[in-house]
């Protein structure tokens, strides 16, 4: 319990140092970044602890990038890498359309066998 109690601190503290997340800009254009994501989830009773290293590419109005997730309470298990995740993103704002993106998704199993592509439309307001 005492882990917990120290790591929710910790992230506390990290959320009010940082305002918001942002990529390092590598320059040209590539950027990177990531994402740590600690949870509990009651009906199974489970802890999980997942890092999601990512790298992006702009062009063209065009937000490409590739990222993977890693189980970081199973790094002694042989499965560790689980795949890639590619993902392009066009902001329609750039044509006068504000709110609303364009998007493909598609990933990798271990192998990199690509599964299902997945294409669509988000509006946000």
């Amino acid at each position: 319990m005492k882990f917990v109690a120290a790591t929710v601190a910790a992230l506390g503290l990290a959320a009010c140092a940082a305002d918001e997340a942002a990529a390092i800009e590598l320059g040209g254009g590539l950027k990177a970044g990531g994402e740590i994501d600690m949870n509990y989830t009651t009906g199974v009773e489970e802890w999980a602890l997942e890092a999601t290293p990512e790298v992006g590419f702009a062009a063209a109005g065009v937000d490409f990038t590739v990222g993977s997730t890693f189980d970081l309470m199973g790094l002694n298990e042989d499965d560790v890498f689980k795949g890639l995740d590619f993902g392009a993103e066009y902001d329609l704002g750039a044509i006068g359309v504000n709110g609303i993106k364009a998007y493909g998704e598609v990933s990798t199993d271990a192998d990199f066998e690509f599964g299902d592509i997945t294409m669509g439309v988000n509006f946000s307001f």
